[in-house]
């Protein structure tokens, strides 16, 4: 039972199935436990009234007027119902016109005590039985002890009991069953979302979507999230590595070259010397490789690292940006404590030392930083002359720049801007006019975290 609907749908069934019986047999009880209660209600009230009905006329003579008898049916044959008065020796003194059959035996009691039970007449048919020990006084004080009882078919009562059992359990029977098909349905819509994933899952597969959609019920919203993160993390690696092979084959293009040319123009004469030129570009082409595996090594993004707070790094940065830039620009922090992030200390580290350097690079002399853990954002701000308006939307695509004459290649922002992606993040540059609140209406880059 690999399915988790099945699994749900089967423990609902069981509880629901010992809630039930349960349920059944508790009420049963109850009901059974009323009907015998009331029955004997009733037949006490009958033995009362046939008791009013009763006189003594002799010693040992019990009269009993059937006219004010309490039951009709005591007077019918065959209805069910039968009373009968038993002196101390077991005589019968008196019967009832219904007993047509032989009633059953006398338990012997104390005065004043009643017997209800259930018993088996001479027939084999099970019947209820009500018996009272009663002592009738004269004025003498002479007593005259006499047995009382009365016997009625269970056969009725039990009719309408079982009656009762088939009804109680064929309303809980269907009462479960509905309940079952409505907790099948709510289990449906429930674990919807899981086979929307599933199939999302399946889609990206097969290549026909990109991420999972992101409108999910709250408690899968954070898988989504994460998945998500995973896949963009995933496809930026690629690119990355894409992104690398295209530097590394570029660096190792001239020295392929210089061999190249000097394999064309070699002569024995030149031996000692194209040696020695072949082992320089060798070398440099080792150390090129070595450089960009390094890269490739220390720039996989850890997607799902510990959260961090991003003062640490940026206090180291400033510190060293203070140094090199001396004198030149001022380097203003604003950080807030309780602000973290859920990134690599590395990649952070070249994320904001890229946009800081270019900073101080570009701007005039000053720089600001500013943290706002409410929309999870870094600001850089400089006073320089701002980007572009033409280029803005290029400056973060590798190997374009605003200033060709300042040194550098270009790439800065487009690693940035493809690490804090990696990350689910985004880096956007913002054009001088809509830095208001700068250290004063240069340019500004908003580094979002997810």
């Amino acid at each position: 039972m690999n399915s988790i609907s099945s699994r749900l749908l089967a423990g609902t069934a069981i509880v629901l199935l010992i809630f039930f019986v349960l349920i059944a047999l508790s009420v049963s009880y109850s009901v059974h436990q009323r009907a015998e209660a009331a029955l004997f209600d009733r037949m006490q009230g009958l033995i009362y009234g046939v008791l009013g009905a009763s006189d003594v006329v002799a010693e040992n003579e019990l009269l009993v007027n059937t006219d004010e008898l309490p039951d009709p049916r005591l007077l019918q044959p065959t209805s069910g119902l039968f009373v009968e008065m038993i002196n101390q020796d077991g005589v019968s003194l008196w019967q009832s016109n219904s007993s047509t059959s032989i009633m059953p035996d006398i338990k012997k009691s104390q005065v004043g005590e009643w017997i209800f039970d259930r018993i088996e007449n001479n027939h084999g048919q099970s019947v209820h039985r009500l018996q009272l020990s009663t002592v009738w006084e004269f004025e003498a004080g002479r007593e005259f002890p006499f047995f009382i009882q009365a016997v009625t078919s269970g056969n009725s009562v039990d009719g309408q009991l079982r009656q009762f059992d088939r009804s109680l359990w064929f309303s809980l029977f269907i009462s479960g069953v509905c309940l079952l098909l409505m907790q099948l349905w709510i289990l449906s819509k429930s674990l919807k979302p899981l086979k929307t994933i599933g199939d999302e899952l399946q889609e990206i597969e097969q290549g026909e979507r990109n991420r999972l959609d992101s409108k999910l019920p709250t408690e899968l919203a954070p898988l989504a999230s994460s998945i998500n993160t995973l896949l963009t993390s995933e496809r930026n690696r690629h690119k990355q590595y894409r992104n690398l092979l295209d530097d590394l084959a570029h660096s190792l293009k001239t020295p392929l070259s210089v061999l190249k040319n000097m394999g064309s123009k070699a002569s024995p004469t030149s031996a000692a010397i194209t040696a020695s030129a072949v082992q320089e570009q060798t070398d440099q082409m080792q150390s090129t490789v070595e450089r960009y595996l390094q890269r490739a090594a220390n720039s996989t993004p850890q997607t799902l690292a510990a959260a961090i707070s991003p003062r640490t790094v940026i206090d180291r940065l400033a510190s060293s940006l203070r140094k090199i830039y001396a004198n030149q620009v001022t380097i203003d922090v604003n950080c807030e404590q309780d602000f973290n992030v859920r990134i690599a200390d590395a990649d952070l580290y070249e994320i904001l030392g890229n946009v800081l350097d270019n900073a101080c690079k570009y701007g005039s002399d000053k720089v600001e930083l500013r943290m706002n853990s409410k929309s999870r954002t870094i600001l850089i701000d400089d006073n320089g002359p701002g980007f572009p308006k033409d280029l803005i939307t290029q400056l973060t695509q590798r190997g374009v720049r605003a200033d060709a004459q300042v040194e550098g290649m270009g790439l800065g922002l487009a690693a940035s801007k493809e690490l804090i992606e990696s990350y689910g993040g985004t880096l956007e540059l913002s054009e001088p006019d809509e830095a208001s609140n700068a250290a004063s209406s240069g340019a500004r880059v908003i580094l979002s975290f997810s």
